[in-house]
């Protein structure tokens, strides 16, 4: 099988990219479950051995995707909540203390989903250090970060969570961060849920260290939202409507980003403030009633 470049942090985009470069119905090692609600539906990719990993150039575990039309117009913002609570709930287990880190740059609006989540996180470990008696005793210690880009601060980000977790020791760190998409129609209604590591950036430069178990000592939740798509990705999708075929999609996607250097081009929707506002909304809300 051919080995693909994908355009997308989503794993259910890339499932479905590679069915299609492939003209497969199925993939070895991955499975798929979808459940639908009146507002928004939730798919669930298992990729389940080594095979199913390279496949979709994903690591072996959960990828629970939250997929909705309108995000700013959704009425029952209660349910979508509680379903992120439920997926949050049966990946971090009860009283274990937890390190959130909100990954990105807040200075750049399609990037600042995770410390504006951060944000509004309620930490309680500087509480639990000083006294006792303010909290409840089965109260979970939760702490958080922004550790900022390595633009900024010449340190990759895996390095700085890293040190924090030796220091803090949490047993579940939840990682916050913007993501790819291949499809306009995605961004700012989309939130993808995995119990494992993730690499800062990866949709976009490619040059950081993972975040994962191994480097952390930790277990690790990642919580992403797409925020952008590039450019060859919508002129390509562009011109498979308007030709109504697939043939040679990956060929013709690669030939399109090479002509735009998409390497230096992003798109996000001009509505973004709000989106972000609205997902970090959602997430921070999702992660305190589990805590």
């Amino acid at each position: 099988m051919n080995k693909i470049k994908f355009n997308t942090d989503m794993a259910d985009e890339r499932v479905d990219e590679y069915k299609v470069i492939n003209d497969m119905e199925k993939i070895d090692g991955i499975e798929i479950k979808e459940e639908n609600f009146e507002e928004f539906k939730i798919i669930q990719v298992d990729v389940l051995n080594e095979n199913g990993a390279n496949a979709i150039d994903k690591q072996i575990g959960k990828y629970i995707t939250f997929e909705m039309q309108e995000v700013k117009y959704i009425n029952d913002r209660e349910k979508l909540v509680e379903k992120v609570k439920e997926i949050l709930v049966n990946l971090i287990e009860d009283k274990r203390s937890v390190l959130v880190v909100g990954l990105g740059n807040m200075y750049v609006t399609p990037d600042a989903l995770g410390s504006k989540v951060v944000k509004q996180i309620d930490v309680t470990r500087h509480i639990l250090k000083l006294t006792e008696d303010i909290l409840s005793k089965d109260t979970r210690e939760v702490s958080a970060i922004c550790p900022g880009v390595m633009g900024n601060t010449g340190i990759q980000t895996s390095e700085i969570i890293s040190a924090i977790s030796e220091l803090v020791k949490p047993e579940y760190i939840v990682v916050i961060d913007s993501l790819m998409s291949k499809s306009i129609k995605r961004v700012g209604a989309s939130i993808q849920i995995s119990n494992v590591g993730i690499t800062p950036g990866s949709g976009i430069t490619g040059i950081n260290n993972k975040i994962d178990t191994e480097s952390t000592n930790a277990k690790i939740v990642s919580i992403g939202v797409p925020m952008v798509v590039d450019i060859a990705t919508i002129t390509n999708d562009a011109l498979n409507i308007i030709e109504n075929s697939k043939d040679e999609k990956n060929e013709r996607y690669q030939k399109i980003a090479s002509t735009l250097d998409t390497q230096n081009y992003i798109v996000t929707p001009k509505d973004i403030d709000e989106l972000i506002e609205i997902m970090a909304d959602i997430i921070s809300q999702s992660i305190n009633e589990v805590m």
